[in-house]
């Protein structure tokens, strides 16, 4: 039997606000506080440049989000998460996003390795590492450094040396309002890391980085965790083995597509989101 509240969602045609890369979000019809946000079986790398679909993406994406933001509000960290409505699409708090997106590293690999050549992969960040990036998908998200001091953002290659990126600087319009936003950002981005990494530790993965994004809610205006956590977001090697990644890196990874490889891809979007049920 389906509810009222249910009868009246499916007869009300949704409206689309934004839609992204790998997801769609709608404007959730009972409530002008709320949103849905559908995962689409999209997967992509070089900032949209690569893209595939893989079956079932859309639907493993979102079991994970799911079981990863109800894992971190049992453990205090807010979220925007507020109820899982099918296997696509989960219900959320509407915020204003902030336009950065803040990589925890607990592992050196991948790109960070571009910006610093003297560092071995596989160097360990106790504790971990926070990075802040522009997301600007046409500068390919620009690493960002805040100068509080002279009151200046600056921006650098996220491929290259730190001695050869610099890209250009920004001002700040307010160093007390900057430097509020880095110091929650960073607790955030440190908070959902640990609690996420412990969950996987359990299992015996090692959560090498982790990107999240936050913004403000509409009502009362707080900062909190938001956007999703997927098997996009982060680097996982079982056993501490970078050659049984987990992760999207596998697709970053590929220098040719075949249905085979399109097949453990899938595979291992279905197995992490079976293993966050155990979280």
């Amino acid at each position: 039997m389906t509810d009222d509240r249910e009868e009246t969602t499916l007869a009300i045609e949704l409206k689309l606000l934004r839609e992204g890369k790998t997801k769609k979000i709608w404007r959730y019809p009972l409530s002008t506080y709320e949103v849905l946000i559908e995962s689409k079986d999209d997967v992509t790398a070089g900032d949209g440049a690569k893209r595939i679909q893989v079956k079932g993406k859309g639907a493993y994406s979102t079991e994970t989000t799911a079981n990863c933001f109800e894992f971190l509000r049992r453990n205090y960290i807010p979220n925007h998460f507020v109820k899982k409505e099918n296997e696509l699409t989960f219900r959320a708090l509407e915020l204003h996003m902030i336009p950065i997106e803040v990589v925890t590293r607990r592992v050196a690999t991948g790109s960070y390795l571009k910006r610093n050549p003297d560092v071995k992969e596989g160097a360990y960040f106790t504790p971990p590492m926070i990075e802040f990036f522009d997301k600007d998908d046409a500068m390919h998200d620009p690493l960002l450094i805040y100068d509080l001091v002279s009151s200046r953002i600056l921006r650098y290659d996220a491929k290259l040396p730190i001695s050869r990126g610099f890209i250009d600087e920004l001002p700040l319009e307010s160093r007390a309002e900057s430097g509020f936003l880095i110091k929650e950002l960073t607790n955030i981005g440190e908070q959902v890391f640990l609690a996420l990494e412990k969950a996987w530790a359990t299992l015996n993965v090692t959560l090498c980085d982790l990107k999240v994004e936050c913004g403000r809610g509409v009502v009362a205006g707080g900062i909190m965790l938001g956007d999703a956590i997927t098997n996009d977001e982060w680097r996982l090697w079982p056993d501490g083995d970078k050659s049984r990644e987990l992760s999207k890196q596998v697709f970053r990874d590929m220098t040719e597509v075949t249905p085979e490889k399109l097949i453990e891809l899938e595979a291992n979007y279905a197995l992490v989101a079976e293993m966050t049920r155990k979280f």
